[in-house]
């Protein structure tokens, strides 16, 4: 089922791309590339299974649940207990304010990263920011912490230096990178040479759809898009 370009997904970028009206690019994605789009339980209880009875959030868990059907994602079912909760202890253990422990990683933040390590795979999908700033720049996200806390906080080197080991090699995507990925592929080429102006709109829809992206970001990647691509 893994393979090198197989992702592991979170709750947080698969709702910003289905809230968004962009599951077919998923679609095309899987086509075109050789890995899958993979999902633990909690995953798809937290974006499928809990949102299905909620009336305002149903036509999201429908797209992603008719995904599953087609195949475009896949539910693994994996007894990870014993490795989420050494993830969800580590890291949220790791740093302490006025002396109580921050609580940072939920649920299915966790056991997406133990079941990226128990199929060794080494791309997430994943637009929900704290985790994104815990696994590439816990530094930042201590200052970010002490300035929302506004106070200097305590850390834990062992568990900052344990979770590192745990996450070590993984690269992160957000939603919108997906898409731009998409992009590349052919997804906005029906809308011909307005294709650019289709893909800075719909970055835009990600980030007011939850991905967290800046407009500097989406400016620059536009920018860039349209260089590069041929006249």
């Amino acid at each position: 089922m893994a393979s090198a370009e197989s992702l592991v997904c979170d709750s947080s970028a698969l709702i910003s791309i289905t809230d968004s009206c962009f599951m077919h690019s998923l679609y095309l994605l899987k086509k075109r590339l050789r890995g899958s789009f993979l999902i633990p339980k909690s995953v798809e209880y937290e974006c499928i299974i809990r949102p299905m009875k909620m009336k305002e959030h149903a036509i999201y868990a429908l797209r992603l649940k008719r995904a599953v059907a087609d195949g475009v994602i896949n539910v693994v079912d994996m007894d990870l207990s014993h490795e989420i909760e050494q993830v969800k202890w580590t890291a949220n253990n790791m740093f302490f304010a006025r002396g109580k422990p921050i609580h940072l990683i939920h649920e299915g933040e966790a056991e997406m990263l133990a079941l990226a390590n128990a199929l060794d795979v080494k791309n997430l999908l994943i637009d929900e920011r704290t985790t994104r700033l815990l696994v590439e720049n816990p530094q930042l996200l201590q200052k970010h912490l002490e300035e929302e806390f506004h106070t200097s906080l305590d850390v834990n080197d062992k568990y900052v230096d344990e979770f590192a080991r745990m996450t070590k090699n993984m690269s992160l995507f957000r939603s919108c990178e997906m898409l731009a990925l998409a992009y590349e592929h052919g997804y906005f080429d029906d809308y011909r040479e307005l294709k650019h102006d289709a893909l800075e709109a719909a970055l835009y829809r990600l980030k007011y759809s939850g991905c967290a992206v800046g407009m500097r970001d989406i400016e620059e990647y536009a920018a860039k898009v349209a260089r590069e691509s041929p006249q």
